[in-house]
């Protein structure tokens, strides 16, 4: 009788991500673990065991000591939307539970514990040179932020932070499971004119998620459902070499309005505020490239849009929002605010431009 040899799984998963590579050079990670059907955390795992160390699972005291390294780039994402900010983190504020977090600052985050499950600090070959990185996923391998070395970085303090989190030697971890899609809300199951009646009562939009669990509503399912009072229905066109985006970002460049860019996952929500001077379309993709801040926006597969407006105590705040087919809100654009002041006029009058060249309404 002959003997069978069964390969380990990671070995087999690791030749199948080394032949996807050879094809096709320039994929990235993420990338490349949707196309092999597997978490981008195990593509990771399978690194050099000196390429790739574990972290502690202390993520509230690891965020509240990135202050003493310096100036970092930090990079979240979701399926449509990657947003990089390069700054150093100010304060980190961890709440009572531990379960959130934020920074408020040149780094302006806002940190959701409680889907946080593993940490990396990973380094790998580039074309410039050795990259390093701490990286952050959910319970499903899913990334939620990775925050990278830059030259501006303090070495040695970047050292001490790997030496304190470093985790005690274990063995790779099985990922079992995907992350569970959004459930929507059925139109009928929502009692519009009550909604109507607490959206127009709102004082904060700190408030708005709060209203929605109160009404047992989606995000997606109340825009869709509230009326022209508070939305408009932007036309998306065909989402591949022009969107809301384009004209957006194309308008407030030219008239220099302040934006905010929020673009988020179940983990974490990041934000940037600032002009968008450096505006590059390719292909699917509209992007920012200016020196501290990049926006990647695949507006081939962002299906909705919308201009949002929510009553406040400083008056009308509002918004353009993206969502993906899955129903998730992928990226929302405010004007610069601090909260005691109005929105910019100037704000107001690039989102009317933007509401009749594309309203459907």
């Amino acid at each position: 009788m002959v003997a069978v040899t069964t390969r380990p799984k990671n070995e087999e998963l690791r030749e199948r991500w080394q032949a996807l590579m050879a094809g096709n050079p320039g994929l990235r990670i993420r990338q490349a673990a949707d196309q092999l059907g597997v978490s981008e955390m195990e593509l990771v795992q399978l690194r050099p065991t000196d390429s790739q160390v574990a972290l502690k699972n202390d993520f509230p005291g690891l965020m509240q000591d990135m202050k003493t390294v310096g100036p970092v780039m930090i990079l979240a994402r979701n399926d449509q939307v990657v947003h990089e900010v390069t700054a150093a983190f100010g304060d980190f504020t961890v709440g009572s539970t531990r379960t959130m977090g934020l920074a408020v600052g040149d780094v302006d985050v806002r940190v959701f514990f409680s889907q946080w499950a593993y940490g990396f600090h990973v380094r790998e070959e580039v074309r410039s040179g050795q990259r390093e990185s701490l990286q952050f996923f959910d319970r499903y391998g899913r990334a939620i932020q990775k925050v990278y070395r830059v030259d501006e970085t303090d070495g040695d303090a970047w050292a001490a932070l790997l030496e304190k989190y470093r985790a005690p030697v274990t063995e790779p971890v099985a990922i079992t499971g995907k992350r569970p899609p959004l459930q929507r809300t059925r139109p009928e199951d929502v009692d519009v004119p009550a909604l109507q009646k607490d959206w127009a009562a709102l004082k904060d939009v700190h408030h708005f998620n709060a209203m929605l669990k109160r009404h047992g509503v989606d995000r997606l399912t109340a825009l869709e459902l509230v009326g022209p009072d508070w939305v408009d229905r932007l036309s998306s066109g065909d989402g591949r070499d022009t969107s809301p985006l384009d004209l957006l970002l194309e308008n407030a460049r030219k008239s220099q309005c302040p934006l905010m860019f929020f673009v988020g996952n179940p983990g974490i929500v990041q934000i940037y505020t600032g002009i968008a001077n450096n505006l590059c379309r390719t292909g699917p993709w509209m992007n920012v490239l200016d020196e501290n801040f990049s926006l990647h926006a695949d507006t081939s597969g962002i299906t909705d849009w919308f201009i949002v407006r929510k009553p406040t105590v400083d008056g009308t705040v509002t918004a353009v929002e993206a969502f993906n087919s899955a129903g998730e809100i992928v990226l929302t654009v405010f004007g610069e605010r601090k909260p005691g002041k109005p929105e910019l006029a100037q704000w107001r009058a690039e989102v009317e431009a933007l509401r009749e060249a594309l309203c459907d309404g």
